[in-house]
């Protein structure tokens, strides 16, 4: 007979104060994308307002003054500047756009995948900080899903402002790498290192949601950091045995292309 003796009450404090803090942490990560939402939609509302709205008017502005000058025959030269001026003004514009455009959803992750949109990141990251970034991927396809994609990116994103916020680096390593297996990303610095007790404390929200984000994916995190020899950030999903890679979009439509006929 299969007696099984019964918890210990010393254990049941210990678990209720453990799913409280659980609880508080959702909580706190719920509150935490609530506020992000906002100062997103607060950021974007600025931009469309300010830097878009004002360009738009400008390029209005002078097209009323281009056709005053086409209609002046005797100032043939005015009316081009002002369509030079239309030009410059339009450029802006779509700068403005594409801006916007990348910082809600990078069109590389769609149109060229996770190692081209990781690269490009990097790069701005390098023009927006001044801190070096590498990037070496091993693989241009890729064996992971769209949402696994969009995870992996997130979490790289976040783990360079944390970079910018936190670690004193000068440097960032960032290795993309595809087995049979599974998939990793790490992205590693040369700055001050991450403590145990920061790696684990609950009020970490960036590093909450970085992990949140690789659970709902079925990914594995974890961050380490030592003394003075940086801190690195690793995450890996496993991938079915030889799976269909398949390539960005505009490399499929290359691949398709029929040959002309001669």
């Amino acid at each position: 007979m299969d007696v099984r003796s019964p918890p210990l009450e010393d254990d049941l404090p210990d678990t209720d104060h453990r799913l409280r803090e659980s609880e508080e942490q959702l909580r706190r990560l719920a509150a935490r994308v609530q506020t992000a939402r906002e100062e997103e939609r607060g950021a974007l509302a600025r931009e469309l307002h300010d830097e878009l709205g004002q360009t738009l008017t400008a390029i209005k502005l002078d097209l009323g003054r281009a056709i005053v000058a086409v209609n002046a025959p005797q100032s043939p030269r005015v009316a081009v500047d002002r369509l030079q001026s239309l030009v410059g003004l339009v450029e802006i514009a779509l700068q403005t756009v594409k801006r916007l455009t990348m910082s809600l959803r990078p069109p590389a992750l769609d149109h060229l995948g996770l190692a081209e949109a990781v690269r490009g990141e990097a790069m701005a990251f390098r023009a927006r900080t001044g801190l070096r970034c590498y990037v070496r991927a091993d693989q241009e396809t890729t064996a992971l899903g769209a949402e696994q994609q969009t995870a992996f990116f997130r979490i790289f994103q976040e783990a360079l402002t944390n970079v910018v916020r936190h670690a004193r680096a000068s440097a960032v390593r960032v290795t993309l790498t595809e087995r049979r297996q599974d998939v990793e990303l790490r992205i590693r610095d040369n700055g001050r290192g991450i403590t145990d007790a920061e790696a684990t404390d609950p009020r970490a929200i960036g590093l909450l949601g970085m992990r949140e984000r690789a659970a709902l994916v079925g990914a594995g995190f974890h961050i380490a950091g030592r003394r003075g020899k940086g801190t690195a950030v690793t995450v890996r999903v496993p991938v079915a045995p030889d799976p269909i890679r398949r390539p960005p979009a505009r490399a499929r439509r290359r691949t398709t292309q029929r040959p002309r006929k001669r």
